[in-house]
């Protein structure tokens, strides 16, 4: 009998949803049994870099086994043959045969969300089937945030003098960077929004940032309660190249403020004018009507 196979890769948590939420629309499109491996990971890294987030993903799913029914799903992976590599995301026409299907890869920056965009409808829904009620119920214990910042520092590292930011990966967005975004939302809105700063850094690493007024840093939560947390807010301002904003943002209908230079395909297939997805800016109709219409309070 056919199945689909989901092998989480050693990553970050929006990293490993790439090759999961594939796996599951694709089983669910076809009608195929779905097992997945990998989400009992030991991270020695975060460790080793002493971030404040340790990157441990365990018991955010309802699909997760204990020790022995993780062990026992390898098995019978490692037995599987006729095994086919990230197929398309799309309903097959012919199932016949002994055929399987992994997921294991995470994508590449120019199109992360391949596959899944086209299918967002589905995603959506399938992410919210599998998350754990655990999970569901310490997010909606949580007040929304106003503004959600998302600053990745952990293991990017810093723009060296020479480098252009357009041009590398993997770096930390500058931090006046958030601040004049920041600032810019404020200005539309005629008022010091309050500001949840979500990060795996440390406070005294973000200095400059929270010197400014009605920010805070938001600790004490899982990644995933963050990443959820981090999509509700009634804007998201994400990081440069982290698939953590990127994933808040695809779960959200918030406006979703990128950085100019490193804009690439779209996250969400929204109809022209419904959201908006984009750099700053104060010019932008949408843009202006979504903050104007922003309450100056979390709820």
């Amino acid at each position: 009998m056919s199945s689909v196979v989901c092998q989480l890769p050693k990553a970050g948590l929006g990293n490993q949803l790439f090759p999961l939420m594939k796996a599951h629309v694709f089983a669910r499109m076809n009608g195929l049994p779905l097992l997945v491996t990998g989400y009992r990971q030991i991270k020695i890294g975060p460790c080793l870099r002493g971030e404040r987030s340790k990157r441990s993903y365990r018991n955010y799913f309802t699909f997760e086994k204990n020790l022995f029914g993780a062990w026992l799903d390898q098995q019978k992976i490692n037995r599987m043959v006729n095994m086919l590599d990230e197929p398309a995301i799309r309903k097959l026409e012919n199932l016949s045969g002994p055929n399987h299907y992994r997921f294991n890869k995470i994508p590449h920056w120019s199109n992360f969300f391949e596959g899944l965009i086209e299918n967002r409808a589905l995603t959506l829904q399938l992410f919210d089937e599998i998350l754990s009620n655990n999970v569901k119920r310490e997010v909606a214990a949580l007040p929304s945030p106003v503004i959600g910042v998302h600053v990745r520092l952990g293991d990017f590292r810093k723009l060296a003098g020479d480098e252009e930011f357009s041009k590398v990966g993997a770096v930390r967005t500058p931090e006046k960077y958030f601040i004049d975004t920041i600032q810019a939302i404020r200005n539309v809105h005629g008022s010091d929004l309050p500001v949840s700063v979500f990060t795996d850094g440390y406070r005294h690493e973000l200095i400059e940032l929270f010197k400014l007024p009605n920010v805070h840093l938001v600790e004490g939560n899982s990644d995933m309660v963050d990443l959820l947390l981090l999509s509700k807010s009634k804007i998201i301002v994400a990081s440069a190249g982290s698939t953590f904003s990127y994933w808040s943002g695809f779960l959200s209908n918030a406006p979703l403020i990128l950085h100019p230079d490193h804009l690439h395909k779209n996250l969400r297939n929204i109809p022209a004018g419904a959201l908006y997805e984009g750099p700053i800016n104060a010019t932008n109709k949408l843009l202006i009507e979504r903050i104007k219409s922003i309450k100056s309070t979390y709820e």
